[in-house]
């Protein structure tokens, strides 16, 4: 078969195939071995090679020899590890922060710090999706940090606390036990140290130690302390259970 009449589905699966090869041999080999190598038809290789180069998806480094292009490093850059869990998480956090009139939260640890992914509801509270907040001082924070090994734990604490609050736990020692508490009863609370008109509640997006997501519900601190933060957590709960369920489909 021709090139002209090969199949439309056919010729982009050799062209995926032939960028795939040249982005992970990153310039090692010739294009004419990569394209030998795939079982591609010489013709057939340097009329798609021109192709990704015009698209900006690989690009010459020298002659004969090829790698990723600018274009494939912009797309990548723009693929979330975190996509599918923030489509299964944003309608059940939407419904709950409804529900309870509060600011509901997805966030992952990572770098040392929350990222938060989702955020629905009342539009206050100190951060945005995709921006991060220190770990040791919000309810996300202390569930996922309360979640981490021994040794991770340790280098964590390793570093300086910083006091937000006149509540903010920063010895290292005080804070562990916090950990441990939070660690016992499956939820973390949040009771102003993050913020003197703030407090929260957080559960881990599973039980499984090593957990790297969390939810959480936040608001006013004289809704959200420790006397209610049983009752929100089991909510929470609940959602967590469901999100982790829609994840998984």
């Amino acid at each position: 078969m021709s090139d002209s009449n090969m199949p439309g589905s056919q010729s982009a699966a050799r062209a995926l195939a032939l960028m795939e090869a040249i982005t992970l041999d990153a310039g090692r080999t010739s294009a004419a071995e990569l394209v030998a190598s795939i079982g591609l038809a010489p013709a057939t290789g340097r009329r798609l090679l021109a192709l990704l180069v015009e698209r900006g998806m690989v690009t010459r480094i020298s002659r004969g020899h090829y790698a990723g292009g600018e274009r494939l490093r912009q797309l990548a850059a723009r693929v979330s590890p975190h996509a599918r869990l923030i489509e299964a998480a944003r309608p059940v956090l939407r419904r709950l922060a409804q529900a309870d009139r509060a600011t509901a939260y997805l966030g992952v640890f990572e770098g040392e710090m929350v990222t938060y992914l989702v955020k629905e509801g009342a539009q206050t509270g100190f951060t945005r999706e995709q921006n991060q907040l220190e770990a040791y001082c919000t309810g996300i924070g202390k569930i996922l940090l309360s979640h981490l090994t021994e040794a991770r734990l340790d280098a964590y604490l390793a570093a300086p606390l910083v006091s937000l609050t006149e509540r903010t736990i920063t010895d290292p020692g005080m804070l562990r036990i916090e950990l441990a508490l939070t660690l016992e009863r499956g939820y973390a609370i949040d009771d102003r140290e993050m913020a003197d008109d703030l407090g929260c509640v957080a559960v881990p997006l599973t039980q499984a130690r090593g957990s790297d997501y969390a939810i959480s519900l936040s608001g006013s601190p004289s809704r959200f302390h420790p006397g209610t933060a049983p009752e929100f957590a089991a909510r929470l709960l609940r959602a967590a259970t469901e999100i982790s369920h829609r994840w998984a489909k």
